[in-house]
């Protein structure tokens, strides 16, 4: 069965995270003075000023959860054919889903795995605590009992097996027939935003004291996903609309080029919450919960929302003047840890306590996922 092992994974981690963790203050005494930092990736491809970016990334991800990167390797060019694509293919397939006809890159029958999920079905999981443990002026829009996504997403393999990986347990690239272009772009948009990812998970091993392999050798022969979404904005324009509910992501690092439209929200690890600006050139990335727990808990998994706000609404009219598509569109990619690594808190991280909130598990070990579906694995 294709996807079960990065299924098993997932589930694995969520469910020990949800049976182990004593309960905790969300919002922590802790200083986040600097926001999110940018780092120019040049210098450490160039062998050059390695240390300096190490640390301000491994700073970064630990006080925002956050990190932009500038990528001399990315073209602008890239992303925009990607968003392109997008754009046109999910106009296509929601005309087609709006009159009731079945979608040809749709399985939901394989739990979206692979191919189209349409708006409506990713639902969050229920985060009420920590969402009223916020100060008021710092809380989501999200409601506390979380609703359907607005938005749709796709799902494509990305990357190459390492030697002797098992493949059966990847979920199976999908390529929309009338779209003949496909396969080459979202294979150069993911190659792209991989490179990025092994670069920062490299420099982020040295930043917090360890070797630079320490995270990108478990990410080799890994299932990473390119999961790129898109939100009908001529259909949900309202203040408050929500694209994606309140949620931190269980893979170890997620990564995105810069979206056409505003909306995205992240929480501080101080729990301020901050709109998202990406600078022309760069990529965004987020600490998922593969991370946390390699690091048991000095990094957190990010919080984050999507959302229709007034900058949106703003985006919205200026596209129409200009006469271009009003679907928001994000090229986002989920890097994970190889099926078989065991996730636990490494080095000077496994403390008994660390090693008590997160007990060792791996992807293989056996687990009952039968009434899980995809979109409650990535975005919890």
């Amino acid at each position: 069965v294709h996807g079960e092992n990065i299924i098993r994974i997932l589930i694995m981690l969520a469910r020990a995270l949800k049976s182990s963790l004593s309960p905790i203050a969300f919002v922590r005494q802790f200083s986040s003075s600097k926001g999110i930092a940018v780092v120019d990736l040049a210098p450490y491809l160039n062998e050059n000023k390695t240390q300096e970016a190490a640390q301000e990334i491994a700073r970064s991800f630990r006080e925002t959860g956050t990190l932009i990167v500038r990528d001399p390797r990315m073209k602008d060019q890239d992303n925009n054919n990607l968003l392109d694509m997008m754009e046109a293919y999910f106009t296509s397939r929601a005309e087609m889903h709006y009159r009731g006809q079945k979608l040809p890159e749709c399985y939901p029958e394989d739990g979206y795995q692979h191919g189209v999920t349409p708006e409506l079905i990713e639902v969050a999981r229920d985060h009420k605590d920590r969402i009223t443990s916020y100060q008021q002026a710092h809380r989501p829009v999200s409601p506390t009992t979380p609703i359907p996504d607005k938005k749709w997403r796709y799902f494509w393999r990305t990357g190459e097996p390492r030697d002797g990986a098992n493949y059966q347990f990847d979920s199976k690239r999908v390529i929309p027939k009338d779209f003949p272009k496909w396969e080459n772009t979202m294979d150069i948009w993911g190659r792209t935003l991989m490179n990025a990812c092994y670069s920062v998970a490299e420099l982020l091993a040295l930043g917090i004291g360890f070797e630079k392999e320490t995270f990108s050798s478990r990410m080799q022969g890994a299932t990473h996903l390119l999961a790129p979404t898109g939100s009908d904005l001529a259909k949900y324009n309202q203040i408050g609309d929500i694209f994606a509910g309140f949620h931190y992501d269980l893979n170890f690092i997620t990564i995105h080029g810069k979206s056409r439209y505003p909306g995205l929200y992240v929480w501080l690890r101080d729990g301020t919450k901050i709109p998202v600006r990406v600078p022309d050139g760069c990529l965004l990335l987020q600490s998922g919960k593969q991370l946390e727990y390699f690091t048991g808990g000095y990094i957190e998994a990010g919080f984050h929302e999507v959302a229709f706000d007034d900058a949106a609404r703003a985006a919205v009219e200026k596209a129409k003047k200009e006469g271009r598509s009003t679907w928001r569109i994000s090229s986002t990619l989920f890097s994970s840890i190889r099926y078989d690594v065991l996730l636990e808190p490494l080095g000077k991280f496994a403390t008994p306590d660390a090693k008590r909130a997160y007990p060792p598990i791996t992807a293989y070990d056996p687990v009952s996922y039968t009434h899980l579906t995809l979109p409650t694995i990535y975005s919890v």
